[in-house]
C-alpha cells in the first residue's frame, strides 16, 4: 500500500530511515545484548536530536505538535531497525505532560523528556487486570497538599532505563492520574529475568510513594479520558514498531529468496515458497492500512479505544506469523543464532505480549465496539 503522504510527512519518514541505518540494526542489537543493555542510550540521543520525543507534545513544551501519523512513521522505521528505545513510550508521555494541569509538569518535566534528559513511560497494567483501565487496585490516598500512592504495577517493558513514571490510581474522590520519579521514596522496582529479546519486564512496587501536587496531571474529571488516551497512543506506537520488524523480516526474507539456489535455481522461483511470501505481503500491508487509518483517524478527532486494540491485535498476529514464516523461509540457517532473521521473531514475540497479545484486544474490541459505533 502506497500511503499518501504529505511532503513534510515523506521528508520525516526519509529522514528516520537515515537515522535508523546509521544507529541501529541487527549488529547493534547483538552488541546491547552482549553488554547487558536493553536500552541503547546512544541511539537515545540521536532520536531525541531529531526531534522524535516531540512529535506530539505542543510547542510550548519545544514539542513539534504533530500527530500520530508522524510518530507512527519514525517508530515504524525504528521497528525496521530493532531499535532498543521507547520512542512512542516517551513521545506519548511527554505530550501528555505538556497537557497536564500542573505547571512543574509542562514547564519542567515535559521539555526534559523531549530533550533525551529523561525516560518516562506510562505504567498502568496491574495483575489480573489484563488491558482493561478499570477497576483499579493501586489507591491514592492523600496526604496535606499531595498524594501517597500504594499498590503494584506490572508488565513494564525494559524498566532499567527509566526515569519516571505515569501511574493511574484510585484516590479518595475518584480516578487520579499522577507522575512518580523512579528514586522517589516508597518506589522499588522488581526486575524479572531476560526476555527473549534480551529486554527485560519489571513490576513496580508503589508502597506509600509520596506524590506532590505539582505532579498529579489529572485529577477525576480528567483523568480517565487522558488515561484512555495515553493507552491509545501506547497501542498505536506497538502497532507501529510491529510493523516496522514484520516488514523488515519479510523484506530480508525476499531478497534471500532471490540469491538462495536449490537446483540450479533460485529458490523464490518455486510456487510454494512464492504463494507463502504474498501471504506474508498481504499480512503487512493489511496491518499497514489499519495502523494509518486508525493513525489519521486520531490525528483528526475521531480517535476509538476499539480501533487502537484492533491495531493491536491485528499488528500482534500479522508480526508473529510473518517473522515465523520468514525464519522457516531461511531454512535451517534460519533457526541459527547467527543469522539476523531470529532478532525479528524475538522482537516480534516481546512486543506482541506489551500492553496486551492478540487475543486480548481481539476480545478488548468486541468490547468496546458495542458502545463506540464508529468502531465498526
Amino acid at each position: 500500500m502506497e500511503l499518501l503522504l504529505s511532503d513534510e510527512q515523506k521528508l520525516l519518514r526519509d529522514s528516520a530511515v537515515t537515522l535508523v541505518e546509521r544507529s541501529a540494526g541487527p549488529k547493534r542489537v547483538r552488541e546491547l545484548r552482549d553488554n547487558g543493555e536493553e536500552t541503547d542510550l546512544a541511539a537515545w540521543r540521536d532520536v531525541a536530536n531529531a526531534g522524535w520525543l516531540g512529535i506530539l507534545a505542543g510547542e510550548d513544551a519545544g514539542g513539534l505538535a504533530l500527530g500520530m501519523t508522524e510518530l507512527a512513521l519514525v517508530v515504524e522505521q525504528a521497528g525496521c531497525g530493532l531499535m532498543a528505545a521507547p520512542i512512542a513510550a516517551a513521545a506519548v508521555a511527554a505530550r501528555a505532560l505538556g497537557d497536564s494541569d500542573s505547571a512543574t509538569l509542562r514547564d519542567e518535566i515535559a521539555p526534559a523528556i523531549i530533550a533525551g534528559e529523561l525516560i518516562v513511560a506510562a505504567a498502568f497494567q496491574e495483575q489480573r487486570r489484563g488491558v482493561e483501565l478499570g477497576n483499579i487496585s493501586t489507591t491514592a490516598s492523600a496526604d496535606g497538599t499531595g498524594l501517597r500512592l500504594s499498590g503494584r504495577k506490572t508488565f513494564i517493558r525494559n524498566p532499567g532505563a527509566i526515569d519516571g513514571y505515569l501511574i493511574n490510581a484510585a484516590g479518595p474522590e475518584g480516578p487520579v492520574l499522577c507522575y512518580v520519579a523512579g528514586n522517589a521514596d516508597g518506589v522499588a522496582l522488581d526486575i524479572a529475568a531476560n526476555n527473549v529479546d534480551g529486554g527485560s519486564t519489571g513490576t513496580l512496587k508503589l508502597d506509600g510513594a509520596q506524590v506532590a501536587q505539582a505532579h498529579i496531571l489529572a485529577g477525576p474529571n480528567r483523568a480517565p479520558g487522558m488515561t484512555g488516551e495515553i493507552h491509545d497512543q501506547m497501542l498505536l506506537g506497538l502497532g507501529a514498531e510491529l510493523l516496522g520488524v514484520m516488514e523488515q523480516a519479510l523484506n530480508t526474507t525476499i531478497e534471500y529468496l532471490k540469491i538462495r539456489e536449490q537446483f540450479d535455481r533460485p529458490i523464490g522461483s518455486f510456487q510454494a515458497l512464492q504463494h507463502r511470501a504474498v501471504n506474508d505481503y498481504v499480512d503487512v500491508e493489511t496491518t499497514r492500512s489499519l495502523l494509518y487509518q486508525v493513525c489519521g483517524a486520531a490525528d483528526n478527532g475521531r480517535g476509538s479505544s476499539a480501533m487502537a486494540s484492533a491495531v493491536k491485535a491485528k499488528a500482534s498476529g500479522a508480526a508473529l506469523s510473518v517473522t515465523k514464516s520468514a525464519i522457516q523461509m531461511h531454512g535451517a540457517i534460519g533457526f541459527t543464532d547467527e543469522h539476523d532473521i531470529g532478532l525479528h521473531l524475538k522482537r516480534a514475540m516481546a512486543l506482541s505480549a506489551a500492553y496486551g497479545n492478540e487475543a486480548a484486544h481481539r476480545a478488548r474490541f468486541a468490547r468496546l465496539s458495542d458502545s463506540e459505533p464508529s468502531a465498526t
